[in-house]
């Protein structure tokens, strides 16, 4: 296998970039720009007012411009709306709108066609738990004229914008023409591609919209976007995934696998882009629902085993970024005692083991330890804990190893996001790979808030406490980003007390390129470009 090299200071510092500088002439306009993605990230559905994946909003934003974007600086700017006030606890929020605007299919955008979006996402036959949690609850979204929009809270919302730069706005008049069960196949936006096909395990197809204006404040330059096609490639082999840029099958890999990327980083023929990324890294939440997790010693115990720095070295030559907390270590509002709440210690792990029920099998009877006492658990039952995975296999594989001198059967499985969701949805997991990605600690709220422990919703642990609620409810209120992250390290304390998650590691998003690729803009979260400005060269 290949491994990876230690990477330069600079290389994963810049947190927005062109991937390459240059104007587009008309000699260089056109073509198709072919994007491998990874298979495991293909959504259930497209519409992304109902999935809640980082996936389905990036595909969403080449149909469908936002009010507003996320640039690659890391500030909001304007994109159908054209400016924005707030009173100072976020009550009330005033979108003024960009005029001259249609949808794909001609219906005008106005404030009574965002005024649908937000109640489209409000309704809760849309199961829009995820969008709904970003937009907040809303008492009333008023049209004030036919450009401007006012969205009321009865509570402080301060966050909407981080929000609402993922939500896609959709033409009403498709909408309702195709219904909440097929819209997701018949996209119409007012982005710069027309959404043309997607073929299931295969791919998705954008054309350019010849109607585009250019309203997107990252475009810099008028009408439609340079290419005339955009198509996302699903490959679920790691070893194809890693050399289709290199056998000319497509021009970008989109998380590029980590052991490929001595292959592209520095070499002359190719582009090679590192970026990392605050959030929650590549955690497992638990399931504490039911045995053997619901019993908080055997949670305790398994954070005692976990040794991710020996993980990361082994992997990955120690180039991934530390996550010791529901907070990853580069995000702002890390809490510095996350790492010394459970620190590597083996002979705790067994001992806690041991005080649940879990006892060491009889000589001769192999590591794994069995249940004597366990409360819902056969005597003799194998200790086994179920750890699903979208993708870093071999993650878990390496914790399982560590698990196993325990005297613990980590049983690791890689599932798509439809399976994970599905297994979510019937409570039927034990660990299972969550991630957010924000350099806002409005995650937690996502995550931790039981409220949320519903259909579409993140809130998957079964973890109720008050007091938790309680303290990620107010990263909703508090404008201060200095308070703001008092709160979210109160509430991490809390998570880490009750053993809720398992913080493994942080990865960056690799990109694979051929040179002629120009003009891709990567976001200020990694797993988010923009193509407005992109051109293949000839």
């Amino acid at each position: 296998m290949t491994r990876m090299t230690k990477f330069g200071a600079g290389l994963l510092a810049g947190a927005a970039m062109w991937m390459a500088a240059g104007v587009a002439s008309a000699q260089t306009q056109g073509g198709t720009l072919v994007i491998a993605w990874p298979a495991i990230q293909e959504p259930a559905s497209l519409d992304g007012h109902i999935d809640p994946y980082q996936s389905t909003w990036m595909f969403n934003s080449l149909v469908a411009d936002p009010l507003v974007i996320l640039a690659p600086d890391g500030t909001y700017k304007p994109a159908l709306a054209t400016s924005w006030t707030s009173t100072p606890d976020g009550r009330e929020w005033v979108f003024k709108l960009r005029s001259g605007v249609k949808f794909q299919d001609g219906t005008a955008f106005d404030a009574a066609a965002v005024k649908y979006n937000f109640d489209r996402v409000l309704d809760p036959k849309t199961a829009s738990a995820q969008m709904r949690s970003d937009v907040g609850p809303i008492k009333s979204v008023e049209v004030v004229d036919a450009l401007t929009v006012k969205l009321v809270y009865d509570t402080p919302w301060v966050t909407l914008l981080d929000g609402v730069r993922r939500m896609p706005i959709w033409s009403p008049t498709a909408a309702e023409k195709h219904g909440l069960a097929n819209f997701g196949r018949n996209l119409v936006g007012a982005g710069p591609f027309l959404f043309a096909e997607w073929v299931q395990n295969d791919r998705i197809v954008f054309k350019r919209w010849a109607d585009y204006g250019g309203w997107n404040s990252i475009q810099t330059h008028q009408g439609p976007a340079y290419l005339d096609q955009v198509t996302i490639r699903f490959i679920g082999e790691a070893a194809v995934l890693g050399s289709v840029v290199k056998t000319g099958n497509a021009q970008v890999t989109f998380g590029l696998p980590a052991r490929f990327v001595d292959e592209y980083k520095g070499k002359p023929n190719f582009q090679f882009v590192a970026k990392d990324q605050s959030g929650t890294g590549l955690q497992h939440v638990m399931n504490i629902r039911i045995p053997p997790l619901s019993d908080i010693r055997v949670r305790r115990a398994i954070l005692h085993a976990a040794d991710m720095k020996a993980a990361n070295e082994l992997l990955y030559d120690g180039v991934y970024a530390p996550s010791e907390g529901p907070l990853n270590n580069n995000h702002p509002c890390f809490w510095e005692g996350n790492p010394k709440v459970y620190p590597n210690d083996l002979n705790k792990a067994r001992a806690l083991l041991e005080e649940a029920g879990w006892k060491a099998p009889a000589a001769g009877q192999g590591q794994i330890r069995v249940a004597r006492g366990v409360a819902g658990v056969a005597d003799g039952t194998p200790l086994k804990v179920r750890y699903a995975t979208l993708h870093h296999k071999e993650l878990g594989e390496a914790l399982q190893s560590q698990l196993r001198r325990v005297g613990i059967d980590l049983v690791v499985e890689q599932v798509p996001g439809p399976v994970q969701l599905d297994r979510v949805r019937r409570r039927d997991f034990d660990l299972m790979f969550e991630r957010q990605r924000s350099p806002d600690p409005l995650i937690l709220d996502q995550i931790w808030n039981s409220k949320w422990d519903q259909p579409g919703g993140w809130a998957w642990t079964g973890f109720k406490n008050d007091t938790l609620d309680a303290t990620v409810d107010k990263l909703r209120s508090i404008p201060d980003p200095k308070a703001r992250c008092e709160v979210a390290k109160e509430a991490q304390k809390i998570i880490m007390e009750n053993a809720l998650m398992l913080p493994t590691l942080s990865d960056p998003v690799f990109f694979a390129m051929t040179p002629k690729v120009k003009g891709l803009q990567v976001g200020a979260e990694g797993n988010w470009f923009f193509l407005n400005n992109a051109w293949l060269e000839r």
